[in-house]
């Protein structure tokens, strides 16, 4: 990472994050999509999305596995019981090991939602967060509330 310690209005500019998918300046955030001012009036937030639904499905088919085996035969409970549990836990290795965490960072932008960065990565998408929110504050009015 490269920085430039020169204040944005003596005709330099420091750069937070140069990555592969994006850079983060203190006059604006590029990534593959577009190039938008650091200055931008609205703040970024934060996104965590899973690809692989496996954990929620297997809670489900096993809560519904349990209710019909109490609804049609209470003496089965108990093998219902054990065969919802490895269910679940058939679902919470395959959701560990299919579904790394998703993560998007979105800005406003021109009144419309823009995604600046995605990755499973956590480490990197912290350093792009904090990047584009140093951006967002170097650029920010003091005069501004």
């Amino acid at each position: 990472m490269t920085v430039n310690f020169k204040a944005p209005g003596q005709s330099g500019w420091i750069v937070f994050y140069d990555g592969p998918g994006i850079t983060v300046t203190s006059w604006y955030v590029q990534n593959s999509v577009g190039r938008y001012p650091a200055g931008m009036p609205a703040g970024a937030r934060r996104v965590h999305v899973r690809t692989h639904p496996a954990r929620t499905v297997a809670l489900v088919a096993g809560a519904a596995a349990l209710a019909l085996a109490a609804l049609v035969r209470p003496t089965t409970l108990p093998a219902a019981l054990l065969l919802a549990a490895l269910g679940v836990t058939a679902g919470l290795v395959i959701d560990k090991r299919r579904s790394p965490r998703r993560m998007e960072l979105w800005v406003t932008y021109r009144g419309g939602e823009v995604e600046l960065f995605s990755g499973a990565d956590r480490r990197e998408f912290e350093q792009v967060r904090r990047a584009v929110i140093r951006a967002l504050e170097i650029n920010r009015d003091p005069l501004a509330g």
